[in-house]
């Protein structure tokens, strides 16, 4: 051991030190200064879907937690491809998130063959919002009254009953129901449930897969029928309507949303974001709002949303080989 060699070794180290702390000051003085002007939220669904349902409440919460102006921004088309795109590519800064779910985040990467965006990759997990359920339903003046005269009225028809739906988690619920059931459908995509549910109502469509959230006010009007839910208990919205899994166990269903930024967005930046909506989740105000709409509130810390959504990926990639879903 040369021990005139520690005075160089302790130079060494100290610059290495200094450089250090060098690199995270940016990051530190981003955290410290953020946010210094609006942000904006990407909603890879239409207005009145169920994320833009979730997302808008908790954005008014934001701003007045975080002093600046939260704008939702609704970027529609191709399952929430556009959106999660968009915000895969957008500046790592903070100012635009992506509000996803386990239809972006997860279902899609075994509903298409590409993918031009990598969720394990391409994003920085701030927070899991809430969590729902799928929902499906038919029109008032259908001969169906409940699930099973609705299996036999599908099975009777010549051709496979179109069915609408508006994600990619509808989608994997229809399929499941057929693979169930034994019954054929013609599965009919729409930009979003709402859009579906405007159809299904002006009788364009026997039949919609929805989400409970958009669902349920349909079904207190008296204007659709709902045979079934995806969840594994029945929703404290609707009491009366049965799980799919009670007539055929293991169809159970349940789709996420969540709150992401691109990939390199400074750790102490979603560290604010989170503890931001953390503070927003736990108010009662929100749990009224999540409740008016049949979302379940789940706080979901940056880590565990990151292993949820690598948890999922596999498993809805089983969901979707399973329900005969060929990838687009």
């Amino acid at each position: 051991m040369n021990f005139q060699s520690f005075p160089r070794i302790a130079r060494m180290a100290a610059q290495g030190c200094a450089l250090a702390i060098l690199c995270l000051l940016p990051q530190a003085g981003a955290a410290q200064d953020y946010p210094s002007r609006p942000i904006t939220i990407v909603v890879g669904f239409p207005a009145g879907s169920a994320t833009d349902n979730l997302v808008r409440p908790l954005a008014v919460a934001l701003q007045k937690s975080l002093g600046q102006p939260v704008i939702i921004d609704n970027k529609a088309g191709a399952q929430g491809v556009v959106a999660t795109q968009f915000v895969a590519k957008a500046k790592p800064d903070g100012y635009t998130l992506l509000a996803g779910s386990s239809t972006t985040l997860a279902a899609n990467v075994g509903l298409f063959k590409t993918l031009p965006y990598d969720p394990g990759k391409d994003f920085e997990p701030i927070a899991g919002l809430g969590s729902t359920s799928m929902m499906f339903m038919v029109r008032a003046d259908s001969p169906a009254r409940d699930l099973k005269s609705f299996l036999a009225l599908a099975k009777k028809e010549p051709n496979p009953m179109p069915a609408a739906y508006g994600s990619s988690s509808a989608q994997v619920a229809l399929a499941m129901l057929a693979k169930a059931t034994g019954a054929n459908f013609t599965p009919v995509p729409y930009k979003g449930t709402p859009q579906a549910i405007t159809d299904l109502l002006g009788g364009t469509i026997p039949m919609a897969v929805v989400d409970v959230g958009n669902g349920v006010p349909h079904l207190k009007s008296g204007k659709l029928v709902a045979l079934a839910i995806s969840a594994a208990s029945r929703s404290v919205s609707a009491p009366d309507v049965p799980t799919l899994s009670e007539t055929y166990p293991g169809t159970e269903l349940v789709t996420w949303i969540g709150l992401v930024a691109p990939a390199g967005t400074p750790a102490p930046v979603v560290d604010k974001l989170y503890t931001a909506i953390a503070a927003a989740l736990a108010t009662a105000e929100i749990k009224e709002r999540f409740a008016a709409i049949s979302t379940e509130v789940e706080p979901v810390a940056p880590r565990d949303l990151a292993r949820r959504m690598q948890r999922d990926q596999v498993r809805w990639i089983e969901l979707i080989r399973a329900a005969g879903i060929q990838p687009e």
